[in-house]
């Protein structure tokens, strides 16, 4: 892991990074990702909570908006 990563993991903590990362490797090219929370979870081996955690602070952030169940854009 690169220096960058290792900051970066350390700022958020390892899972929500792990879940970051994900989410970024599985957006198409127009920033569109199509999975639900449970699959996130499930490809990420991360907690429920965790994950909504997660999506709530990119929301915060105004970096992920979710268009509906199921379907999320990155907007930055």
């Amino acid at each position: 892991m690169d220096k960058f990563n290792q900051i970066f993991s350390l700022i958020v903590g390892e899972k929500k990074f792990q879940i970051i990362k994900f989410l970024c490797e599985n957006a198409d090219e127009d920033g569109f990702i199509s999975l639900t929370i449970l699959q996130i979870c499930d490809q990420t081996n991360s907690s429920k909570p965790t994950v909504i955690n997660t999506i709530k602070l990119l929301e915060q952030k105004s970096i992920l908006k979710r268009i509906k169940n199921g379907l999320y854009k990155i907007i930055i």
